[in-house]
This record gives structure tokens, C-alpha cells and sequence, in this order.
């Protein structure tokens, strides 16, 4: 395998024309990444404890969220294959099918909140946790149906490689999620006007109140009269046949994402019941680590359209050199995020205006841990994303399944009751007995995030995805 081939820069589909694509979503990436890492270090400079109660709470609602996510999300590969195969009118009812998704999750996200105190008590976190948690959770969710519809209507510019909207859209989001949550988070007196400190839940807030900006502009957007005109955005926008494949198609990949973000949430929770300082110092690195996981999946994003363009054209081999550029931008990537995070830690920990070293020290070697996996995890996005675009999301979902649940969740639990065990006490001691739990969910992390990016590779390797499409 060649990962650096410098034939590649030019051409269609070479890294000048992939770039074009995927630097837009990247940007978009990085913006929610820093959305993600600005509200968990305000948080940090406003309480630890409301920081470490917002990760477990945020990730738990999109956890929630992620089956709807998957399949609306998956609306990109039928706009890519339809815009292929120069079919612009399904391509925009392929959207529509998303969008009436996206509402029918909202309302579901929405309901869940009645159960969310027997949820987070279940969890068995720190009681000053508890309330926290509640209320960053219990407002995302009631506005559950923002980022759904927004994720359904961005499909409609992202699968026909118009990426340049959804960077713009994501930036303003982040313009304003920034001070909205400065605001909300510490209150604020201007000119008379006071605005009070609500903490977590400004937090949650701030970050509603900037999706719902981020919405309004693709809903405009896609009732312009020239975009009305060319792709029939009003015309029948219900189709029982596209919304059947949609929902055969998406829910595979739906479920491979929730139940990936539930192995993920488990690994959380396990940590979370160790220590209050132990989730802290997760909840440091896994927000460093946001910003380098968020711009990859941009590239994995840019994979999957370029490929799904490539399929409805019956072009085999521009998704092929797509993959390839995508791979070589995304490992030049990686090795810059590795050594960001290895030679300078120190500027993401007083970011979070971290003062107790126990926990610096476990950042510190938590990061350590995340450079480990990371360029694993560029090739389980790029290629897991890769075979999606094509339409192989059954593989990916059972092959996510069988890894996530044997290699990865059950070890974790099964290390975690083994080392916080009586016995693990009497023989460690308690300190002792803790680091051993910490680092053994975080090696099997490791170990799970290699092992499906190994899987991923090899499934595109094999080609049957170059046999598959989605479209009629």
C-alpha cells in the first residue's frame, strides 16, 4: 500500500480536486470541534465539576440522537449518487425524506427526557454530578430536532460537493455559540440589562440558541427561487420508494453510529465511577482529542460523496483516486495532531485552567493514549465512510456490532468489576488497584479503535463496494 503517492495532486480526483471538498468540511469539523472544546474549557473556568458533568450528559444525548442522525445523515449518499447520475429532482426528495425523519426524531429526543433522572442516576456518578447532568441533558434534548433538520438539509449541499454552505454555516454557528454561552454560562450586566449565571445550563442553551441560527439559514437556502427551479425543492416532496431505501439503507448506519457512541458511553461511565478526577482528566483529553477527531471526519465526509458521486456516474475509478487523496491528507493530518499533542500538552491544560496535578498527570498520559489510536481512527473514518458511500452499510454495522460489544464494552466492564473488585483492593490497595482500572479501559480502547480501523481498510480493500448503489 502506498500511503504517499505525489501523482495524486492532480487531475479528478486527485488531492487539489478532493481538497476542494474536504477543506470545507473540515473547517465545519473543526468549528463544531471547537464549539465542543470552548463550552467543556468555559465550563472548566466556571466549575470542574459542572465540565465533568457535561461530557457524560452531551454524549449521552447523542448517543440519543444517533439512530435519527445516521439515517438522515445518510441522505448525503442518495444526493451524491443522484447528482452522479445527473438526477437533480430525486436528489432534492431524497432530502425531504430526511427532513421528515429529522422532526420524528426530534419528538422522540424530546420525549426521552422524562426518564432522564432514572438514567443518570443509573449511572452512579458523584451526586454533586447528578443535577448537572440532568439539566445540560434535558435541554439538548428538547431541542433534539434542531440538529437533526439541520444535519437532513445540509445533506442536500454535501452530497452534491457543494461543501462551501455547510462551512459557512457552520461558522456563523460558532460565532455565535461563543459568546452565547460566555454569556449564559458566567451572566453578564450591560447597560442595565442583566443576564444571570446559569452554568451547565447556559451552556446547553447558548448551544441551542446557535443551532437554531445555523437551521434557519438551510431552510432559506433551500427555498431560494433559483434552487426551487433547478431541483423541484417544492415538487412532491414525498416519496414512498426513496423513503423506503432511505430508512433500509440509513438505518444500518444509524445503528452502527449509536451503538458505537453506547460503547463510547460506556467507556465514559466506567471512567466517571472510578473518580471525580479521573473523568475530569478524560473529559480534558477526549475534548483535545475532539479537535483533532472532529476535522478527520470531515475527510471521512468527503470520502463518502466523492465516492457516492463516483458510483451513480458508473466512475469506479475517480472514487478510488478519492479514497486514495483523502488517505493522504488525512495521515499528514494525524502526524500534525500526534505532535500537537505530544510536545505541547501544556497549552490544552491551561485552557482549562487546570491547578490540581493529579489530574494534569492523568491528562497528560490520557493523551498519550489518544495519539496511540489516532491514525487508527483516520482509517476507520475514511474507509468506514468510504464503503458507506457506496451503500455497504451492513458490514459496517455489524463489523462495528461485533467489535464494539466483544473487544471493547464488554472487556471494559468486565476489567472494570474485576479491578475495583474487594479483591483488586485487598491485593493493590485502593490507589493502586484505581490506575490499573484507568489504563486497562483505556488500552482496550486502543486496542478496539485499531482493530476496526484494520477491518474497515481491509472491506474496501476486498471491492465489493464497487457492486453496490443505493439509487434506482
Amino acid at each position: 500500500m502506498k500511503l504517499f503517492n505525489f501523482q495524486l495532486f492532480h487531475g479528478k480526483g486527485g488531492i487539489g480536486d478532493v481538497s476542494k471538498v474536504a477543506f470545507p468540511l473540515v473547517v465545519a469539523s473543526i468549528g463544531h470541534g471547537i464549539n465542543l472544546f470552548t463550552d467543556r474549557a468555559m465550563l472548566a473556568n466556571y466549575s470542574s465539576q459542572a465540565m465533568a458533568a457535561a461530557f457524560p450528559a452531551g454524549l449521552t444525548s447523542f448517543t440519543m440522537s444517533c439512530i435519527f442522525l445516521g439515517v438522515v445523515g445518510y441522505a448525503g449518499v442518495f444526493v451524491a449518487q443522484y447528482t452522479g447520475a445527473k438526477q437533480p429532482h430525486k436528489a432534492a426528495q431524497a432530502v425531504w425524506q430526511a427532513i421528515f425523519l429529522a422532526l420524528a426524531g426530534g419528538a422522540v429526543m424530546a420525549l426521552t427526557t422524562i426518564f432522564s433522572r432514572q438514567l443518570f442516576q443509573w449511572f452512579g456518578h458523584d451526586l454533586s454530578l447528578l443535577e448537572m447532568e440532568i439539566s445540560y441533558y434535558n435541554i439538548l434534548s428538547w431541542f433534539g430536532c434542531v440538529p437533526l433538520a439541520s444535519a437532513a438539509l445540509s445533506t442536500f449541499w454535501s452530497g452534491r460537493a457543494k461543501t462551501g454552505m455547510i462551512m459557512a454555516v457552520n461558522l456563523v454557528i460558532t460565532l455565535l455559540n461563543i459568546p452565547l454561552n460566555a454569556m449564559l454560562i458566567f451572566g453578564m450586566d450591560f447597560k442595565g440589562i442583566s443576564i444571570p449565571s446559569l452554568g451547565i445550563a447556559g451552556a446547553a442553551w447558548g448551544t441551542a440558541g446557535a443551532g437554531i441560527s445555523g437551521l434557519l439559514i438551510f431552510i432559506i437556502a433551500f427555498f431560494l427561487p433559483g434552487t426551487r427551479k433547478e431541483y423541484a425543492t417544492l415538487n412532491n416532496p414525498f416519496s414512498w420508494d426513496i423513503f423506503k431505501r432511505l430508512v433500509r439503507f440509513g438505518i444500518p448506519n444509524g445503528v452502527q453510529l449509536v451503538l458505537d457512541l453506547a460503547t463510547f458511553n460506556i467507556f465514559v461511565i466506567l471512567l466517571g465511577k472510578i473518580s471525580v478526577e479521573v473523568l475530569t482528566a478524560s473529559t480534558v483529553a477526549m475534548s483535545a482529542y475532539s479537535l483533532a477527531f472532529n476535522p478527520m471526519i470531515g475527510f471521512g465526509q468527503a470520502a463518502s460523496i466523492l465516492v457516492g458521486q463516483g458510483v451513480g456516474a458508473k466512475d469506479i475509478p475517480f472514487a478510488e483516486r478519492a479514497v486514495r487523496s483523502c488517505r493522504f491528507l488525512v495521515i499528514c493530518y494525524s502526524i500534525l495532531m500526534v505532535i500537537v499533542f505530544v510536545g505541547i500538552p501544556e497549552v490544552i491544560f491551561q485552557m482549562f485552567d487546570l491547578k490540581d496535578e493529579k489530574v494534569i498527570h492523568l491528562a497528560r498520559i490520557m493523551l498519550i493514549f489518544t495519539c496511540g489510536y489516532l491514525l487508527f481512527d483516520a482509517f476507520n473514518i475514511l474507509y468506514g465512510n468510504a464503503v458507506k458511500g457506496a451503500g455497504d452499510t451492513k458490514f459496517v454495522m455489524w463489523a462495528g456490532i461485533a467489535l464494539g460489544w466483544l473487544t471493547y464494552a464488554l472487556p471494559c466492564m468486565a476489567a472494570y468489576f474485576l479491578f475495583s473488585s474487594q479483591w483488586a483492593i485487598d491485593t493493590f490497595g485502593l490507589e493502586k488497584s484505581r490506575d490499573i482500572c484507568v489504563w486497562s479501559l483505556w488500552w482496550l480502547c486502543d486496542i478496539y479503535i485499531m482493530l476496526l480501523g484494520g477491518t474497515f481498510y481491509l472491506r474496501y480493500r476486498h471491492g465489493k463496494w464497487k457492486k453496490m448503489s443505493v439509487i434506482e
